[in-house]
């Protein structure tokens, strides 16, 4: 090895050694530093925001600076010391969140903003994130206090950083402080208020002391700030205590201004209803605000595993006229499931029975598919007895798509198509098939 290169490795385990004697002993002063920078000294060095600004901050070249009179100021020349040495990106971001996690603990701000000057490298696989390499080691001083930390991240004093920091500070409050975070919602912007939400969801644990007391600071907030969907999520947490009769009760106690409680406790209530037959639940309807009814169908659909129940309840949710629940990729889902686990021509009758309309498109090619699938001889029958019109045609459709797509059967396609009325519709059937022709290559009739 060249003596060049001898020196050069040499300084730089030096440099590395130096630094983490830096970190090691954080309550030493060194050098010719005065006395009262060390962290025994904080009390005096916190006498006066100016001393603070003095002490530490972003000069107009983005670099930060250390002073001799501003508390830990080892960690700013270890910081300092460690930016220019010579280490692989990866370790270099190591010592540099060890650092800081340190530095934060002694003093926040000042560790923010020393963090804020450095240019982050955000090709680092390992550490890589949104907000950098570096802010997320500040999520557990922020948990240790989230008022104080709320009201930094609220004055904006990091200017366009804060937005980062908050987006940190939201992730951990979302399992360290969910409540407080909760009671914060109406204060953030549309966008972190989401964030938030999701954060809380996180911390939430159903049928618990804090459980209950996140849902009771949720259903505190105006519905603007949270809505009845984004507390349906929290309510596991409050009245599991109730029969279903008392639950009802309560629904039907609620005043007009009290609407966004009574979807909750409906969502609630069809949970409870789920294992009940679809003639009971109907029945239990007939006392509740029709704007309700629909909420609690929803509910007991996403909670039963019977096909015929779950066959039943859609149907009460196109009785009921809710188009936008049948329309969700939930419904479509939950049909679709029950068709894999034996029930394919059950769902495939039923999807006959829908109302056309544009919502139940979908829903009803997703019905039918499985069925046709595996049925491509027995299925020619069951298509001839479908009833002329819309269901009709686009059955044939779908099955020539199954033809083509699954059996790769062009000829059974060609009559299925052929058998399609509407000539309209057709030549969007046909399309279609143009489709996979050309993907495929197929060239015939």
């Amino acid at each position: 090895m060249k003596r060049s290169k001898t020196v050069l490795l040499l300084s730089s385990h030096l440099a590395i050694a130096v630094i983490a004697l830096l970190i090691a002993r954080p309550g030493e002063s060194g050098g010719g530093e005065a006395a009262g920078s060390g962290p025994a000294s904080q009390a005096a060095s916190s006498k006066s925001g100016g001393d603070k600004a003095a002490a530490g901050g972003r000069t107009k070249s983005g670099s930060f600076q250390a002073s001799v009179t501003w508390r830990g100021g080892e960690y700013a020349r270890a910081w300092k010391a460690l930016r220019t040495a010579k280490l692989p990106t990866g370790e270099r971001i190591r010592m540099q969140r060890e650092l800081l996690k340190q530095w934060a603990a002694l003093d926040l701000e000042a560790a923010i903003e020393a963090a804020l000057g450095e240019a982050w490298d955000k090709d680092d696989g390992e550490y890589y994130d949104p907000t950098g390499s570096l802010l997320e080691v500040f999520a557990d001083e922020f948990g240790k206090d989230p008022a104080g930390t709320w009201e930094m991240l609220r004055g904006r004093q990091f200017d366009v950083a804060t937005g980062m920091l908050r987006h940190v500070w939201i992730g951990a409050l979302g399992t360290k402080d969910p409540v407080f975070l909760a009671s914060k919602l109406g204060e953030l912007s549309w966008r972190d208020r989401e964030k938030a939400l999701n954060s809380c969801r996180r911390g939430f644990k159903p049928g618990t002391e804090s459980g209950e007391k996140l849902f009771e600071t949720l259903a505190r907030l105006p519905e603007e700030v949270v809505s009845a969907d984004d507390l349906v999520a929290f309510s596991a947490g409050g009245r599991l205590d109730s029969t279903p009769d008392e639950l009802k009760q309560e629904i039907l106690s609620l005043g007009p201004d009290e609407q966004r409680m009574a979807k909750v406790l409906a969502i609630q209530w069809g949970r409870m209803l789920a294992s009940l037959g679809v003639a009971e639940i109907e029945t239990q309807l007939a006392s509740l605000p029709e704007a309700l009814r629909s909420e609690v169908v929803w509910a007991a659909f996403n909670s039963t595993d019977s096909a015929e129940s779950t066959l039943g309840l859609a149907t009460m949710l196109a009785d009921q006229g809710a188009w936008q629940k049948l329309e969700q990729r939930e419904t479509t889902g939950m049909i679709q499931h029950i068709a894999r686990n034996g029930a394919a021509q059950e769902v495939a009758d039923w999807a006959t029975t829908l109302p056309v309309r544009k919502e139940t498109i979908e829903l009803f090619h997703r019905s039918v598919d499985r069925y046709l699938n595996q049925n491509m001889e027995g299925a020619r029958e069951w298509l001839a007895n479908i009833p002329p019109g819309v269901w009709r045609d686009r059955a044939y459709a779908e099955y020539s798509q199954q033809a083509l797509n699954a059996h790769n059967n062009p000829e059974a396609s060609r009559w299925a198509l052929d058998q399609i009325g509407d000539t309209g519709f057709k030549s969007e059937a046909e399309s279609w098939r143009s489709q996979w022709e050309k993907r495929t290559g197929w060239k015939g009739n």
